[in-house]
């Protein structure tokens, strides 16, 4: 057997519902803890900042270092706790989303290249002074939209969760791009990782083992020791996870839902469902569906998250709603349709949305001209954006940027 570096154990099993329910899902939460939390494993995705102390994560064995400024992306295969140093107050700001959402933010293709190294990424990053600033006024503008429940909030907050996700792709593919090669990792966190990645084909724990060179009594054992679960335990809720999420996409037939989460058969789809969820899958959509507006506000619509890609895409190009509908081969009054009833917004607004958001960072981070900064996200001139600035946050560029007090910049012509 290779010699793994050794993992560190959990001293119970897992618990979950610590930072997720109902009300919770897309709200900003923040904790103070002076004590190691218990061993935690949610079924959801998880967005944590740390805003002051030190201490340390241990995700699926593995420590990693939390300070003033450390991001975490957690899933739901990892199991964590979060200790602070001795002595000390550990405080962090966190955001719970589900798989759904997830989807959403990582629909756009990714190259294999992108998704290896999105897998074998550390799932906690420092942040430099200057990003930090920048997810510290992403949080206080999704906190902003907290106790809203309406689509247009809810699009806020998921743009908002979309460029906080960015950092880790982006820093992810850098490394992989400059031939990084990953940190050698125990036994433990690389099979949980290779099954995350590779659940949808027919996984068994000798095939695993043998995979890794080790014995499946080796394997479980590890597993057990980092997470609670065995193989079989570790792989049914991975796939029921991603088939939770994969249901509330419109169009999907059981055939496929059943592919895509890599189960056989449909009996024991069922079987794993209920065993895991408690109900049975078609109870479990209508659920969550009557929980909360709209699914807490998420997109379900594969036809609204292309146009969203497109939009995230393009924001910076000339696109038009009858460009956007053209490129997906549906009628304009039909993309508009939907758009106004997931958002009550209009498909131009949105546009104007995306723009003017990605402005806020040019606006806050560099001392370019309004001109140059309206041209790079997509405007044809100062006037219209400012005019669409001022109509979506209720002030001018000029007086955005200065509010904020990020420097002493002068005023600008607006018209």
């Amino acid at each position: 057997m290779k010699n793994w570096p050794v993992s560190k154990s959990i001293p119970v099993k897992p618990v979950s519902g610590v930072f997720v329910s109902g009300d919770k899902f897309l709200k900003l939460q923040h904790f103070s803890i002076t004590e190691p939390t218990p061993p935690i494993s949610e079924d959801e995705s998880l967005v944590l900042f740390v805003t002051s102390g030190e201490g340390v994560i241990t995700i699926n064995g593995v420590e990693f270092p939390l300070s003033d400024g450390s991001l975490c992306w957690l899933q739901s295969y990892h199991t964590y706790t979060i200790e602070p140093a001795f002595g000390s107050t550990l405080s962090f700001s966190l955001c719970a989303y589900d798989y759904p959402l997830s989807s959403y933010l990582v629909t756009q293709t990714l190259t294999p290249l992108a998704s290896r190294a999105i897998m074998q990424s550390r799932p906690v990053m420092q942040m430099r002074k200057e990003k930090k600033e920048i997810i510290q006024r992403l949080l206080s503008e999704f906190e902003a939209e907290n106790d809203s429940v309406s689509q247009g909030s809810s699009m806020i907050k998921v743009a908002t969760l979309g460029q906080i996700v960015v950092f880790f792709i982006n820093d992810c593919i850098k490394r992989a791009r400059r031939g990084e090669e990953p940190e050698p990792r125990p036994l433990g966190w690389t099979v949980v990782l290779y099954i995350a990645e590779h659940y949808r084909d027919p996984l068994t724990s000798a095939g695993v083992a043998a995979e890794f060179g080790c014995t499946s009594a080796q394997l479980n054992y590890e597993l057990r020791r980092i997470s609670g679960r065995d193989f079989q335990q570790s792989l049914d809720r991975i796939r029921i996870n991603i088939a939770a999420g994969a249901m509330f996409f419109e169009d999907v037939s059981l055939s496929y839902l059943l592919s895509y989460a890599g189960f056989s058969t449909e009996a024991s789809f069922y079987r794993v469902f209920k065993r895991l969820k408690g109900v049975s899958p078609n109870e479990y959509r209508l659920m969550r569906m009557c929980a909360g507006s709209g699914y807490y506000g998420m997109v379900n619509s594969r036809t609204v998250i292309s146009a969203l890609n497109i939009i995230q895409t393009k924001y910076a190009q000339p696109i038009t709603q009858k460009q956007i509908a053209a490129e997906l081969y549906i009628s304009e009054t039909l993309l508009s349709e939907k758009f106004r009833e997931l958002f009550g917004l209009s498909v131009r607004y949105i546009i104007s949305l995306c723009r003017v958001r990605h402005s806020e960072s040019l606006l806050l981070n560099t001392d370019l001209p309004l001109l140059d900064i309206s041209m790079s996200v997509g405007f044809n001139s100062v006037k219209v954006f400012s005019r669409a600035f001022k109509n979506i946050n209720g002030m001018t560029p000029t007086e955005f940027r200065m509010k904020k007090g990020w420097g002493q910049l002068g005023e600008e012509k607006e018209n």
